[in-house]
């Protein structure tokens, strides 16, 4: 079969590494693979496997691709095409719809949709979003979601009948590791952080939580990975608190496995979530999580709250009291690692194929 995968870059964010690792998938089972980025980008920091094309299109912006993408769909007539994220989405429907409706053409969800997301992640008003998906999305394949939060967010302000709407979670290759429950220092909590240094990860609420914790002769470190637009701005914020000897900000990380099995927990602080990879990846190598319960992602991974520790947004003193209570009380190592098994990358590559019969 020959599948098409439409990405606004091949970046360094979630949502690529998800497509990429199941165009990776779907490249050692066989199929032909085409991955197309939209935008100029730098070479991709995963891995690509050596058997999937790859269509540069070089735009500077997604609105200017509709030509070139129409092409594409016209050359390669690919028998299944799954285009990741709002407004790509948009782009891609018009380019299969005018190009003959070459294959199926599946549309992929990483994000709930509400006003705040709007306004502050895509810059625009969600009513505009609304619009364009009641108009666009109906002619689609289908609208895989990551997540039932994203899948009811979708419901809430689109017109995509109920049959076309898929939930399909975000696997991973889980990692051959049995018990992650070692602490390398007994003196110190050694805390990881991972996500885009970006107002939706919220680092502010995990930086005071950090400081409340040394106030109470807590010996804590936290690590950072991740780039983004909020750097200096964070950077600023240790200053101000004082935390230069236990904040370490490491930017991209390639291979995040050696940072996470050296870890004690991981600490997430997003105001949303469509899913949460940086959650699953720390339970996969048994670690505990504490995490805002956003309105969906990590309560679905955690199970509202049983395999992790759910805080309310924004509030740093219940997340310190969370991260003291799981530090005391972890979670067995092996049943996090057992509840990584409902996501596995191979789950994820079958449902996606399943679609395309």
């Amino acid at each position: 079969m020959k599948i098409l995968v439409i990405l606004p870059t091949l970046g360094g964010g979630g949502a690529e590494k998800v497509h990429i690792s199941l165009a990776n998938r779907w490249a050692d089972l066989g199929h032909k693979v085409t991955i197309c980025p939209l935008l100029k980008s730098n070479q991709s920091p995963f891995e690509i496997n050596k058997k999937i094309s790859i269509e540069y299109l070089n735009v500077k912006r997604i609105r200017n691709s509709f030509f070139k993408l129409k092409k594409i769909f016209e050359n390669l007539k690919p028998d299944a095409t799954f285009a990741a994220m709002w407004p790509l989405t948009l782009i891609s429907i018009f380019s299969w719809l005018t190009s003959g409706k070459i294959g199926k053409l599946f549309l992929v969800e990483h994000t709930s949709f509400s006003n705040q997301n709007a306004k502050k992640i895509m810059k625009t008003n969600l009513w505009k979003i609304s619009l364009s998906m009641r108009l666009m999305y109906k002619f689609s394949s289908g609208v895989i979601c990551v997540s039932n939060g994203v899948k009811e967010s979708l419901k809430a302000i689109s017109s995509v009948p109920p049959n076309k709407l898929h939930t399909i979670y975000n696997g991973i290759d889980l990692p051959k590791i049995e018990d992650g429950s070692q602490r390398l220092d007994e003196k110190k909590i050694n805390i990881l952080s991972i996500g885009r240094l970006s107002d939706d990860k919220d680092y502010i609420t995990t930086l005071r939580s950090i400081k409340h914790l040394l106030k109470q002769d807590i010996n804590v470190e936290l690590k950072i990975i991740g780039e983004g637009p909020n750097l200096e701005d964070l950077k600023k914020e240790v200053q101000e608190l004082g935390l230069e000897n236990n904040v370490t900000f490491l930017g991209f990380q390639k291979n995040i496995s050696k940072f996470i099995l050296k870890c004690d927990l991981l600490v997430h602080s997003s105001n949303f979530e469509g899913f949460s990879m940086a959650v699953l990846e720390a339970i996969s190598f048994g670690k505990n999580v504490v995490s805002t319960d956003t309105p969906h992602g990590p309560s679905e991974i955690l199970n509202n709250g049983e395999f992790g520790s759910l805080v309310r947004i924004g509030d740093y003193i219940e997340m310190a009291d969370a991260i003291k209570y799981r530090i005391k009380n972890p979670i067995s190592s092996k049943l996090l690692i057992e509840r990584s098994k409902k996501f596995t990358l191979d789950q994820a590559s079958k449902e996606y194929l399943e679609l395309t019969s």
